[in-house]
This record gives C-alpha cells, structure tokens and sequence, in this order.
C-alpha cells in the first residue's frame, strides 16, 4: 500500500490518502511550505497493511532524514 501524505517538520502525518489501485483518489492534500508543511508518498511495510489510513497516521510518522521520506513507527 501506497500513502500520500502531508507532514509537518516533526513528522506528524497531518492528512493521508491511498494510492493504490483500489482506492481511486479524487483529491489530495497539498503543502503549505510557509507553515513548514511537506507532501510525500510513501510505501506501507507489509506487516502494517491491514491497518486502514486513520490507524497508520496515528501509529507512524515521516522520517525524512534519509533520500526519500519514510514512515516510522512513533516510539
């Protein structure tokens, strides 16, 4: 599963939709770069998958240290 999310410069997802095949997205949320907000898609890890969008987002954040940005789980 795919997500494309937006995050603030803590990693906190803020809004996530998903991007996959049989979820067909009308809509998604944009960046305010003045309030330090950031879009990215990212990819789910496999073990995650069965959780729905609402439950990720509450779960992980965006690491974004490395090349591309990542979801982690919050510690």
């Amino acid at each position: 599963m795919r997500l494309h999310v937006l995050y603030n410069q803590d990693g906190e997802i803020l809004a996530a939709v998903q991007l996959d095949l049989e979820a067909p997205v009308r809509a998604r949320p944009i960046s305010d770069p003045g309030k330090g907000h950031r879009v990215a898609d990212v990819y789910v890890p496999s073990e995650y998958r069965h959780y729905d969008v609402g439950a990720i987002c509450a779960r992980f954040k965006i690491h974004d240290a490395a090349k591309f940005p990542e979801l982690k789980r919050k510690e």
